[in-house]
């Protein structure tokens, strides 16, 4: 299968918002159950730490979070035409990766132009580059495709074990 990048007309229909593109790449049961409005982050310990954490990560930033268009939720932008995005841990980076090449995407339909991409994981101590490629690009199309997709399912997607599946939020939905 041949994955090609969205026209602007098709772009405009399948926008959306990154967390759920960060979810289809993850768990498409848990995209799903989000997209519904179901909402068990709050209730989750991990995800409470991993918010800490992420608010003082860069105490030093100004701008930490601006949100776009109530869709695409931007952690830090730098003066150097670079988009930040930090991550807890690089347990889900592609997922990650997806998620920020949507966001530079987004950004360049707006008129943003070509910006390069970060994603930080202090915890970690690392960071990792991200440009825009032909093939990325591709990826992020499939990506919403594959959201709208979800999305439009009368029913979850079945339930399929993976080894996230032990600190998801959403596990006792799943399993019980």
């Amino acid at each position: 299968m041949t994955l090609t990048s969205p026209t602007d007309e098709e772009f405009e229909e399948l926008r959306t918002n990154g967390t759920k593109v960060n979810y289809w790449a993850v768990c498409p049961r848990k995209l799903w159950l989000f997209a519904r409005g179901v909402r068990l982050e709050p209730l989750s310990d991990r995800v409470a730490l991993g918010r800490l954490f992420h608010q003082q990560a860069y105490p030093e930033s100004r701008r930490r979070e601006l949100l776009i268009d109530n869709l695409i939720k931007i952690d830090l932008l730098e003066a150097e035409n670079k988009v930040l995005e930090v991550k807890y841990s690089r347990k889900l980076v592609d997922a990650a990766r997806l998620q920020l090449a949507y966001y530079l995407i987004y950004l360049r339909r707006l008129g943003a132009g070509d910006l390069a991409g970060e994603l930080r994981f202090p915890r970690e101590r690392r960071r990792e580059e991200l440009k825009l490629t032909p093939d990325l690009e591709a990826r992020v199309a499939e990506a919403l495709r594959g959201v709208a997709r979800v999305e439009a399912m009368p029913d979850p997607p079945q339930v399929d074990f993976m080894p996230i599946c032990r600190v998801c939020a959403y596990a006792e939905l799943c399993w019980g």
